[in-house]
């Protein structure tokens, strides 16, 4: 896990196989184009195919599989195939989506799963994280949390919304929790105020931007202790925090569960409230007393 990977995004270092489709197909021969469409309408399915079953579907010549390719810039078919794996283990919705429409399952193939099999497909993602959650880590980051002057909270995309209920977990329980970055704001005008006595919690599952990146990088390097969740598929750019938790995202639609994700979170609030002891408790009541006085709820 703490090994150096490249770039975790492969548009990041080089153009994604759509992109490259999109800039050269004005050069496109007409068969070209015609199996062009085809990986355009679902490019993850070229992960899937050989260049043999690839010329079939489209209705052209593996030949033609072969030239398009090498227009694409790739050495060869498994080269351009990897890419596609790539964008799908990335958590790309346009890689992952069915290969029929709403005939077929993002895993590529078959009727489309009732309602039921997504709830199943969840309570497994809770189990596989369960699984490769170490107790004695979850219990370490909770000491951090509850110790820490200040806890900054920070996620951008689909992570922006868990690292808020993070923050409305903690808060419950623990004063000075707060969220990077607030709206006109700019990460280093916070990050310049944050020092070695807070934490930082940073919610990273994949698409992490990079921003994001940058950073859990920056805060490494300024010895900030550094919490981080992230999901259990995509590469992690350069050494993980000791204190990382890989959660199990991958679903049976397009989009990405993060049932999981919210799930250690609950599990790190829930050792707060025991580390936090009486003082949490007063301050729950003090929150309770002023929603009387409120007449918030």
């Amino acid at each position: 896990m703490n090994q150096a990977h490249p770039p975790a995004d492969p548009g990041a270092a080089e153009p994604a196989l759509t992109t490259r489709i999109r800039d050269r197909y004005g050069d496109l021969s007409r068969t070209e184009r015609q199996l062009a469409d085809v990986i355009l309408a679902c490019p993850g399915e070229l992960s899937g195919y050989s260049a043999t079953e690839l010329a079939r579907r489209a209705g052209v010549s593996k030949m033609t599989v072969s030239r398009l390719v090498r227009r694409l810039g790739y050495p060869g078919f498994e080269e351009a195939r990897i890419a596609a794996r790539r964008g799908g283990d990335w958590g790309s919705p346009l890689f992952l989506l069915p290969p029929d429409g709403a005939g077929a399952t993002a895993g590529g193939g078959g009727a489309v799963p009732p309602p039921e099999a997504h709830f199943q497909r969840s309570v497994e993602a809770v189990a596989a994280t369960a699984r490769q959650t170490d107790p004695a880590a979850l219990a370490e980051a909770a000491r951090t949390l509850a110790a820490a002057r200040r806890v900054w909270v920070c996620g951008a995309r689909n992570s922006a919304f868990l690292a808020g209920y993070a923050r409305w977990q903690f808060i419950q329980v623990r004063g000075d929790v707060h969220q990077m970055v607030a709206a006109g704001e700019t990460m280093a005008e916070t990050l310049a105020d944050i020092g070695g006595d807070d934490a930082l919690l940073l919610v990273g599952i994949r698409r992490r931007p990079p921003a994001i990146v940058r950073l859990l990088r920056t805060a490494q390097e300024r010895g900030i202790p550094t919490i981080l969740i992230a999901d259990s598929h995509s590469v992690l750019e350069g050494p993980a925090p000791a204190l990382t938790f890989r959660c199990e995202t991958r679903s049976l639609a397009a989009l990405d569960t993060h049932v999981a994700v919210m799930a250690v979170i609950h599990a790190l609030a829930a050792e707060l409230i025991r580390l936090t002891g009486e003082a949490g408790r007063a301050r729950i009541r003090r929150i309770e007393s002023l929603h009387e006085e409120l007449q918030e709820l």
